[in-house]
């Protein structure tokens, strides 16, 4: 107690000069130097945040010289939030320290998501990670520039300036904390609703419809724009209109559907593949053998359905169509880039709530941290009986081979565990949701023996090795894959598997490798549609039945929430009434996302697409009309 008491006393107390410099005119400028660093240290932090924000000198101008409204309030906000760190703690160095630690951090952190995955930093990251920033570190692999780095170092060299010259808010305690408590209540009130929200962004050509499409929001907005945007909008946004009223006429004349005479409850397998997605598709490229011959020889069988999974993540963000393919809802209509398990509370029907009606017992598999993306919080909310995450399955190594690959729990091991889990079921039927691991990013240096080899001479050196290990990662998916039909094949129980791609891989910043082998080239509408769709299939030990939604073949393209509808009919399972919209959805458009820019809608797509958002909003933020 004494300590901290000590603490307070020196933070809150005007300190003697730490260098004593006899020479007075010298002392005085190294004075004023001092709080002109006060004074234009967040300028300065202001411009590094966008300059790294565009990450490209003439993408920075422009917008320095462009888009003065947006700038001043970039400034604006800045400089707040100084003065708030200056109140709370009076010393200048402490301040610099804390306020360009932060930033310097939130600048770094900005460039990584993005070279990355190829989106930006959303203030959702910061609150739902943060107490996962040892596993995240070791996903960090694209080089961060010299420049940068620089920038950063300078903040660190004006903070100690600083400390050297003594400069600090020239203000008691009792004048700076009840200012500081002011200032937030002004901004409080000054955004307390959203008319004043919109008020205040709009005075700065700042608009709360930016946040539909994030890529524009960072572009046009620059980094504390899009930021501020998104803070002031991260609830989940009313749609117009929106009323009980509204939600029963768009459910007018919808009914659940019994099971089909054939239903036979079959053990339902679904599984998020890390990343899963066909190598063989980057044009140039050679590979010593098929990576996905397993997952060929299935498409190929007569009982088989297969084709595009629509996907809203790429290169990260496995949260997102986790969160669409359980519920049928969308995240299209959730703040961009959020966790959408984050407004998930109590009380919402999702796919599994049929299965579970039916004596089903839920148990979901992820051989990776619980706390990630909250779902050991969140899954029991949503149905599900069992999860086992990594932990769990370590503790099986007296039942099961548990192995590491590419530095986590392998797909073999995955695959080992989801079979131990289905054989110790035998009173029920089971839905098992599993999510693989192995074949996460970063993928440079990622396995020290390789099955496959991929080259390309168009790649350069980090690419080639991204995508070289990429290909032993989905090689050994495939392999997973192609064990667990053979283990289907054998049961006595009828049992089917779904299987997905979350997102496509991160092979290279500023999407390295599909740039490079040609793939992907202008971004129009058909670069979206490669960019935003992985391989999907169904496969069973008994006859599937085709539907107005998936068919037997491998031409049918999905999106990711209409994907348990299309199953559920493919088995003869019963169907709810907010389903049978989903099919009628389906029919008018198989697959939409506000990422897949450029596509055209016609009125009855369009009216999919508005009673999609009314129905997720019902259901995620507002009265649950929707569900029975």
């Amino acid at each position: 107690m004494s300590k901290l008491r000590s603490f307070l006393h020196a933070l809150y107390t005007t300190p003697k000069m730490p260098v004593k410099i006899k020479n007075k005119p010298l002392r005085i400028l190294f004075a004023v130097i001092g709080y002109l660093i006060l004074v234009f240290l967040p300028a300065y932090c202001t411009l590094m945040l966008e300059y790294i924000h565009y990450a490209a000198k003439a993408r920075a101008i422009r917008f320095f010289t462009e888009t003065t409204p947006v700038l001043i309030f970039g400034f604006s906000v800045m400089y707040l939030i100084w003065f708030c760190i200056l109140c709370i703690c009076k010393k200048g160095w402490i301040a610099s320290l804390l306020y360009g630690g932060w930033f310097s951090l939130v600048a770094f952190s900005d460039y990584m998501k993005h070279a990355m995955t190829g989106e930006y930093l959303y203030p959702w990251d910061i609150g739902q990670q943060i107490g996962n920033l040892g596993e995240l570190s070791g996903f960090l692999t694209v080089p961060y520039p010299p420049l940068y780095i620089l920038m950063t170092v300078i903040i660190f060299v004006l903070a100690v300036i600083v400390f050297f010259s003594g400069a600090e808010l020239p203000l008691c305690v009792t004048v700076r904390l009840p200012v500081l408590l002011l200032t937030v209540l002004l901004v409080f009130m000054s955004v307390s609703t959203p008319e004043k929200v919109t008020k205040v962004l709009n005075n700065h050509a700042l608009y709360i419809e930016d946040t539909a499409l994030q890529t524009s929001n960072y572009s046009a907005n620059g980094f504390i724009g899009a930021f501020t945007i998104n803070l002031l909008s991260s609830n989940v946004q009313k749609p117009d209109g929106y009323s009980r009223q509204m939600v029963e006429t768009l459910m007018e004349g919808r009914e659940a559907t019994p099971a089909s005479e054939n239903f036979n409850s079959p053990d339902i397998i679904l599984i998020l593949s890390e990343s899963f997605w066909d190598p063989t598709n980057l044009p140039g490229t050679e590979f010593s053998l098929d990576p996905l011959a397993n997952y060929r020889a299935l498409c190929a069988k007569e009982n088989t359905v297969s084709g595009r999974f629509f996907t809203t993540g790429f290169g990260g963000g496995t949260v997102r169509p986790e969160f669409e393919v359980l519920t049928g809802l969308s995240a299209d209509y959730l703040p961009s880039g959020c966790v959408p398990w984050q407004y998930v509370e109590s009380g919402m029907e999702t796919y599994l709530d049929t299965y579970k009606q039916l004596g089903y017992t839920a148990i979901a598999v992820h051989p990776y941290n619980s706390s990630f993306y909250s779902r050991k919080t969140v899954y029991p909310r949503i149905g599900f009986d069992e999860l086992h995450f990594e932990d769990d399955i370590y503790r099986l190594k007296e039942e099961i081979n548990v192995t590491i690959s590419g530095k986590q729990i392998s797909d073999d091991t995955f695959c080992s565990a989801i079979e131990y889990y289905l054989d110790g079921h035998t009173d029920t039927p089971v839905f098992l949701f599993g999510i693989s691991m192995e074949n996460h990013q970063p993928y440079p240096d990622k396995f020290s023996s390789f099955t496959v080899t991929a080259e390309n001479p168009a790649f350069d050196d980090s690419v080639a090795n991204a995508v070289r290990n990429f290909t032993q990662g989905v090689y050994e998916a495939d392999q997973c894959l192609g064990r667990l039909a053979e283990y289907i094949d054998q049961r006595d129980r009828d049992t089917v598997l779904i299987w997905y791609g979350d997102h496509l891989p991160t092979l290279g910043a500023g999407f390295g490798a599909y740039v490079q082998s040609g793939w992907v080239g202008t971004f129009g509408p058909e670069d979206y549609e490669k960019i935003y769709s992985t391989p999907f299939l169904v496969y069973a030990n008994f006859d599937l039945t085709d539907n107005p939604v998936l068919h037997r073949g491998t031409d049918n393209d999905i999106s990711s929430y209409h994907l348990l509808n299309g199953a559920a009919q493919l088995i003869g399972a019963p169907r709810t009434a907010y389903m049978d919209f989903l099919s009628d959805y389906y029919a008018a458009r198989p697959y939409y996302s506000v990422r897949l820019q450029g596509m055209q809608l016609d009125d009855a797509a369009a009216k999919g697409v508005f009673t999609h958002k009314i129905l997720t909003y019902d259901r995620i933020a507002g009265g649950g009309y929707s569900q029975k």
